[in-house]
């Protein structure tokens, strides 16, 4: 009896960790652009993920404060707090992003497949 109550106990616990996941929604995808839109519940991430392309910018509709992290975990965190209607220019590359806020984020990112455009 004991052991079927740890067991319960064991698989509640790690079930209450799981992640929160973003939403995203593209919005748009062909030759030349990518357009999504992400939305982060507080405490929600995006998982570690590559941005293939060197231009993208990153509008806030809903601002916060978000934690980058790189792929090199042996860099530090990058915190950064925006406010709603910011835009941000940001370069390519493998990171995480985390909702460190209090309150949902949402974003509409644009990314420039075609270096000429």
């Amino acid at each position: 009896m004991k052991y079927t109550f740890l067991a319960t106990l064991l698989v509640v616990s790690t079930s209450s960790f799981a992640a929160i996941k973003t939403k995203k929604e593209i919005l748009l995808d062909n030759a030349d652009v990518e357009v999504i839109r992400a939305t982060y519940p507080a405490g929600s991430e995006s998982g570690l993920h590559t941005h293939i392309y060197a231009n993208r910018v990153v509008y806030f509709v809903k601002g916060g404060v978000l934690a980058i992290t790189p792929e090199d975990t042996s860099k530090p965190d990058r915190i950064i707090t925006v406010k709603d209607g910011q835009t941000l220019y940001m370069p390519g590359g493998t990171h995480n992003v985390k909702n460190i806020g209090d309150s949902e984020i949402i974003i509409v990112e644009t990314e420039i497949k075609n270096s000429k455009l």
